[in-house]
């Protein structure tokens, strides 16, 4: 009997991985509970800074420093920096008023670096200014990098002005700069529609921005120009004039030219060459402090919070929101300004 040897043939055992998503959820679980935290912790910091930022508000728009620890006597040094505005005026008017509350303040130097800028606004701090003459305290102006038109209108009426050598100042002048859209909204496919009261026919006089404006329109703007620097040779007028004595002489150097301190001091809009060091000098000199050390105090603007960076005060653009823009950016706006 044959026998048979029967062969075995192992074959590998198939091996089979059972996925499991425990791993993943857990992953999911623990990226979500840290986007929480973040999002709680930003939350946070977003309320703190807003906090923050408004606390600083609380404290006013002023900033004091003391520049110079010396006695009770003191000089106060009022900074005007950049274009002049509303807010610049409601700076001025707060510094003004420590000033004249505090009791040991015995001069005032102006220290200006502006190109100019609103006219009401310049006009403002002008009058802040006489606030001080007014008080009996000497006031001198020191000027930076830049005190044109409107930066030179404010300061005009300072008992001595101090330009340093590289200062442009002059440019005692007004302008307005005007957009109209109706070149634009025709290519757009707009035709806008204006409608005026019966009784009112030149209230679209210089006052519609939707079409493109004729001589008239221009000319009432300019008679408005015209006023405005009316007001401003006037400034000049009653703060040089007892250097600026000949009135063809005056016309000439106001003319809206800007000048080099060198030239300044030929034409007799400023009164000397130096630096700030050197205006507080005749500012102790003419508040008879010049056998003392004076406290030197400068207020400046008080820089603002984090919120505005982080959007906290912003506002979302809406439909009239757009217009009030439209019209605020084509609206004559008359400006002292150095251009």
């Amino acid at each position: 009997m044959e026998s048979k040897n029967t062969e075995t043939t192992s074959k590998p055992a198939t091996v089979r991985s059972l996925a499991t998503n425990g791993g993943f959820r857990t992953f999911v679980a623990f990226f979500a509970a840290m986007l929480l935290f973040v999002i709680v912790f930003m939350i946070g910091v977003g309320t703190g800074v807003t906090g923050f930022a408004a606390a600083i508000e609380d404290q006013g728009m002023v900033s004091e420093t003391t520049m110079t620890k010396g006695s009770s006597a003191t000089i106060a040094v009022l900074d005007i920096h950049g274009v002049i505005d509303g807010a610049t005026s409601a700076y001025a008017t707060e510094v003004v008023n420590a000033i004249l509350e505090n009791e040991n303040v015995r001069g005032v130097v102006l220290r200006i670096d502006s190109p100019g800028g609103g006219v009401t606004a310049s006009d403002e701090i002008w009058n802040e200014v006489e606030r001080l003459k007014k008080a009996n305290l000497p006031v001198v102006a020191s000027y930076g990098s830049v005190a044109a038109s409107g930066g030179y209108y404010i300061s005009c009426c300072a008992d001595y002005i101090m330009a340093q050598e590289t200062t442009i100042t002059g440019s005692i002048g007004v302008i307005a700069n005007i957009m109209t859209f109706q070149d634009a909204l025709e290519k757009l496919g707009i035709k806008p529609i204006t409608l005026i009261a019966t009784d009112s026919p030149e209230k679209s006089v210089a006052n519609d921005v939707y079409r493109n404006w004729t001589i008239k329109d221009k000319q009432k703007v300019r008679n408005f120009l015209n006023a405005a620097y009316r007001v401003f040779l006037s400034r000049v007028q009653e703060g040089r004039g007892h250097i600026i004595k000949d009135t063809k002489t005056f016309e000439n150097v106001a003319n809206g030219s800007a000048y080099t301190s060198q030239e300044a001091l030929s034409n007799g809009l400023i009164d000397g060459i130096g630096y700030l060091s050197d205006a507080i000098a005749i500012a102790t000199t003419q508040s008879n402090l010049q056998n003392v050390t004076p406290t030197i105090l400068r207020y400046s603007p008080r820089r603002s919070g984090f919120g505005g960076i982080l959007g906290a005060s912003s506002a979302p653009m809406t439909t009239d929101r757009l217009k009030t823009l439209l019209h605020e950016l084509s609206s004559p706006d008359f400006m002292y300004l150095f251009n």
